[in-house]
This record gives structure tokens, sequence and C-alpha cells, in this order.
């Protein structure tokens, strides 16, 4: 069997493994993605940037990771959970207009993009615009019928 049928397989699980180390705070994560940016292919992409986020996102380190994302979305605007993930860590942090202006720049990258309109919901509810927020909720959940917890928002806001 030729090894470059192989190849892909072997990348996914890396970039799986590279995953849950990221969300675990696993600090083997720093030298794998050392190792991808530093492959002579370059066929990471934005993916290295967007663990380190999620890393430094899990062991409470807000400032390196916001600018993993940004890295992450600079080498590749089309990836979408880094905006999510950047929109996130704002709002946590009570800065829902930089939040909001992150997800305004999803929202024109992806405009059907149901997590955009769901997270653009909890930040205009946590400004207290409820009816905008179910907008945002019932969109999403009308994208995308899955999200539980766009269904499970709009209940509490209905109440």
């Amino acid at each position: 069997m030729p090894t470059d049928s192989i190849q892909p397989t072997a990348q996914f699980s890396i970039y799986d493994q590279a995953l849950k180390w990221a969300e675990q705070g696993d600090q083997r994560i720093l030298p794998l993605c050392d190792s991808l940016l530093e492959a002579p292919d370059k066929q990471a992409g934005a993916a290295p940037y967007y663990y380190l986020g999620i890393y430094y996102a899990e062991i409470k380190d807000t400032v390196k990771s916001l600018a993993f994302f940004d890295k992450t979305i600079v080498a590749d605007y089309t990836f979408l959970e880094a905006y999510i993930e950047k929109a996130a860590l704002l709002l946590a942090q009570k800065k829902s207009e930089a939040a909001r202006k992150e997800l305004e720049l999803l929202r024109a990258v992806a405009p059907s993009y149901a997590p955009c309109h769901y997270w653009i919901a909890k930040v205009v509810a946590s400004e207290q615009k409820k009816e905008l927020a179910l907008f945002h909720y019932k969109l999403a959940l009308s994208l995308d019928s899955t999200l539980q917890e766009a269904r499970d928002a709009i209940r509490l806001l209905e109440k």
C-alpha cells in the first residue's frame, strides 16, 4: 500500500490527539504544535494556533489564548471555531462589545453558521436585550435543529 494513503489517517490522529491534549491543558501540546508549525511542508495551517489557543484558555492564560485565536484567524479566516472561542473568552471577561464585534466578523464570513447566532444571542442576552437574544437563538435553532442549548435558552427567555 502506498504511504500517501496512510498519511491522512496518521495526520488526522495527530490532530485528534492535539485537540485532546489542548482541551485537557496537557503541556505535551506545546512541543507537538511547535513541530507542526516548523514542519517543512507547513500543511498544518491554522490548527496548531487554534490548539494553543484552547490550551492557554484551559490553563486560564487568557492573554495568550486570545493571541493564539487571533493567529488562527489570520492564518485561516474561515477557521470558524476560533472566532467562537475568542468571543466566548471575551464574554467571560464581561467584554460583550468586543465579543459582539468578533461574532459580527464571523457572521460576515459564515452568515448561516448556527453557533455564530447562538453566541450572538448569548452576548445580547448578557446585555439584557431579550428580544434580540430570542431572535438569534431562534435563528440558530432554525439553522441547526440539534442545538439543544439554543432551545433551552429560548425556553428560559420566554418564561
